[in-house]
């Protein structure tokens, strides 16, 4: 197992020696800010970062605009390592390229530590509703266009790109609903039609009945619930609407507290049983390099910007 000790001695090493760390007790608290509502699998991830961080931790959920406003308050936070932004790909590599006006520049005002997980989102409906099957939603689309209404985690979140999907290539009328904390409880209770939902979330739900789980986003079948089939195998080529989360500083944080933070970032991550519980939610454990992650931010923000024009999708 890694130890904080061996990474820091490696990267001395390396001449890259991160800034000398005072003690955990004598160190400020570090503030994780989510830009979702909490009990969301981001706020999840992050209340486990929180629990093994060798020094205090607090999480602060900001959410609203597709992670823009809690992403948008620590790229104009204080430079001292201790304001960070658990953020997911929608506000990083997205949101530029459909919303009119963007109050931060991603690779201007953040600083990649570490991209820490990838998740795959589940197409669930409340276990009453009559639609049994990705065909049936279809369908019922197709009867009543423009009634059938999907939820997501706000404009640009990988649940909104994936209603998208389906609405384009299936030519379907369907209502977007975006919603500032969970829509979880207005699927359970029917008054949305589906939702992409996140496996860390959605799972349990489906687990005890509440919900029913009609295909997965992902590439391939959950380790954690392979009776769910792909979008892809129920003949959607090419499907995939997955959600990465990752820690971004404010831009100008010196670099040897971005590799201070990334080095114990990379002992939490090595642990066995933080992997477990992640693996157990269905998320997949990164945990990058914070050059890895620049570089992924980099190569995605002009992709997605080419499939947003496509889409013709847009924030006001």
């Amino acid at each position: 197992m890694l130890t904080r000790r061996g990474i820091l001695a490696g990267l001395a090493g390396l001449g890259l020696a991160p800034a000398r760390p005072l003690r955990a007790a004598d160190r400020p608290p570090l503030r994780l800010i989510v830009p979702f509502a909490a009990g969301s699998a981001p706020d999840l991830v992050a209340r486990l970062l929180a629990e093994r961080w060798e020094r205090p931790a607090i999480v602060v959920n900001m959410p609203g605009a597709g992670g823009n406003i809690g992403v948008d308050h620590v790229a104009k936070a204080e430079k001292d390592g201790h304001t960070l932004v658990l953020a997911g790909d929608a506000a990083i590599t997205v949101n530029p390229a459909i919303y009119e006006a963007m109050p931060f520049d991603p690779q201007r005002d953040l600083a990649p530590i570490s991209q820490i997980v990838v998740t795959p989102n589940l197409l669930v409906v409340a276990a009453g509703s009559p639609i049994r099957s990705v065909a049936d939603v279809v369908a019922l689309a197709k009867s009543e266009p423009g009634k059938l209404t999907y939820a997501s985690a706000g404009a640009g979140t990988s649940s909104h790109r994936a209603g998208e999907m389906l609405k384009r290539t299936e030519g379907i009328d369907i209502a977007h609903v975006p919603y500032r904390n969970s829509p979880l409880p207005d699927v359970l209770n029917g008054n949305i039609g589906f939702f992409f939902a996140n496996v860390a979330t959605a799972l349990p739900l489906v687990r005890e009945g509440k919900l029913r789980a009609l295909a997965a986003s992902s590439r391939q079948r959950l380790a954690v619930a392979p009776e769910i089939p792909t979008m892809i195998e129920l003949g959607y080529e090419g499907f995939e609407a997955v959600a990465w989360f990752g820690l971004l500083a404010p831009a100008g944080t010196p670099a040897g507290m971005i590799l201070g933070l990334h080095a114990e970032l990379a002992v939490i991550g090595s642990e066995t049983g933080v992997r477990s519980r992640l693996f157990a939610i269905g998320a997949e454990p990164i945990f990058s390099a914070p050059e890895a992650f620049a570089a992924l931010i980099a190569a995605e923000t002009p992709k997605w910007a080419l499939l947003m024009k496509r889409t013709g999708v847009k924030v006001q």
